[in-house]
């Protein structure tokens, strides 16, 4: 009558979880290529838009659509595509042109117009090219961007 057996106690056992192991190298090579995409971004005007006023920015840009105002990009480079119209002064560190653009252009690295690509106005870079079929009405400056940025500095304290 009396059991001197004590009831069975079943307690559930502890299940270890792995943590998942990642080398600090993969990890850091992610996080440097997203930053490193983020950083080099491009930026497309498209075909049937038109752009007012002031643009400037880190981005590279392509144009296929009109702008009108001026374009900052001091580090960048600028594409006006085949399609593109711009009727702006520009700053960028490189200037592509296969469409049009009427305006005045200075480049720190170099301009390039292509073949049916069309400027009328000033350039100032140290290294301009024209290719074959290529259309410029105005004056070219071929000074290196130091140089030029003195000279502008210092005329700007006249």
């Amino acid at each position: 009558m009396f059991n001197n057996k004590k009831p069975e106690v079943i307690t559930p056992s502890k299940v270890r979880t792995p943590k998942p192991t990642t080398p600090k190298s993969t990890t850091n090579n992610v996080q440097r290529a997203t930053s490193s995409a983020v950083s080099q971004g491009k930026t497309i005007i498209s075909k049937d838009c038109l752009v007012k006023g002031e643009m400037s920015g880190t981005d590279d840009i392509s144009i296929l659509g009109k702008v009108d105002g001026s374009i900052t990009l001091k580090d960048s480079i600028l594409t006006v595509e085949e399609s593109g119209s711009v009727k702006s002064n520009i700053f960028a560190r490189v200037v592509n042109v296969i469409g049009n653009i009427i305006g005045n252009i200075d480049a720190s690295e170099k301009i390039i117009i292509h073949e049916n690509g069309k400027v009328t106005g000033d350039m100032t870079a140290p290294k301009v090219i024209l290719k074959d079929g290529s259309y410029l009405e105005g004056n070219v400056s071929m000074v290196d961007s130091k140089i030029s940025k003195t000279s502008t500095e210092e005329s700007a304290k006249i």
